[in-house]
């Protein structure tokens, strides 16, 4: 079947491959389809995470069983569910884990493999919507992460994860919401999805800041504008190191907390919660572009009013 595949070189390029199948783990999806992430372009460009040539790429995707039709999303995160981390439900953080996209082939194709229990049925959701599920999730576990109650709260960077993150609380019922983004369009769409302000930079202090960018400036920014007791949480994953002063974080119990992906039962939320996203910040694509512009956002040729692009593959 033909698949967009990691071809080295930064580059990725449209290829035959054989479909890898394990029939007595696996279901096949015929894939409808399939979000290009910031992950799929900063394992392109900066090998973060480091892809194997040949590897399908492809996680935030959305199609139908082969077996029964059911519309389903797929959690990419494929855990051992026997370690001691698995069992405490942290299978997201799995060391022997496998991503879709990464490790194991991906859904950029018109089929995938997937563990059965790793599928969700999603026939109340549009495509569009389904496929957004992934960076839904990701935004709800940033989120929950923050362990505490906030009337204010920053959202840095109005990408899918960020916009998703102003989707999250509005439904939270959080108060004062500020989208910070250097582009207009991206601000628009924030406000639209729940932000009660938005700007280039956030401005005040706030209860959490949800950094959805991850450059080095970001992040301190992210802790410069906490109030003392507040907590950043760091989903974005740019920049490989950061230096922070301590005094503040110290003198001022602020909290730095990390954020990777989501637990399977957020992902099951997630999946419930996708109904309420307005979903008019997606371009779709053709399945024969998806190689170009891929390429494109890896050389930054692709403008930064493509939120997220959606492949379609099997519609």
């Amino acid at each position: 079947m033909k698949a967009l595949v990691y071809a080295g070189d930064r580059k990725v390029e449209i290829s035959n491959v054989e479909l890898a199948f394990d029939e007595n783990k696996d279901v096949l999806v015929d894939v409808l389809r399939t979000g290009i992430c910031g992950t799929d372009v900063g394992a392109v460009a900066h090998g973060r995470p480091k892809l194997p040539p040949g590897v399908v790429l492809g996680h935030e995707f959305v199609g139908r069983r082969n077996d029964t039709g059911a519309l389903v999303v797929g959690n990419p995160i494929v855990s051992c569910r026997s370690c001691s981390v698995c069992q405490s439900g942290m299978t997201h953080l799995c060391a022997k884990r496998q991503v879709l996209g990464v490790h194991r082939q991906g859904a950029f194709a018109p089929r995938v493999a997937v563990p059965a229990g790793n599928l969700v049925e999603v026939e109340h959701l549009t495509h569009a919507q389904a496929a957004l599920v992934d960076p839904l999730a990701t935004a709800l576990h940033a989120w929950r992460l923050v362990r505490r109650t906030c009337q204010r709260v920053a959202v840095i960077g109005a990408g899918a994860i960020g916009l998703c993150s102003v989707a999250v609380l509005k439904a939270a019922e959080v108060s004062e919401i500020y989208a910070s983004d250097v582009v207009p369009e991206r601000r628009e769409f924030a406000q639209r999805l729940g932000a009660t302000a938005v700007g280039v930079s956030p401005e005040g202090e706030f209860d959490a800041v949800i950094d959805a960018v991850g450059t080095e400036e970001t992040r301190r920014i992210a802790v410069s504008i906490l109030r003392p007791g507040g907590v950043a949480v760091l989903v974005g994953l740019h920049a490989a190191e950061v230096v922070l002063a301590a005094g503040p974080l110290i003198g001022g119990e602020r909290t730095i907390q990390g954020s990777f992906a989501y637990t399977e039962a957020e992902f099951i939320e997630a999946s419930r919660m996708a109904s309420m996203l307005d979903t008019s910040w997606v371009r779709e694509i053709a399945f024969g572009a998806a190689a170009d512009t891929l390429n494109a956002m890896v050389t930054g040729q692709l403008g930064a009013g493509n939120i997220k692009v959606h492949v379609c593959i099997g519609e």
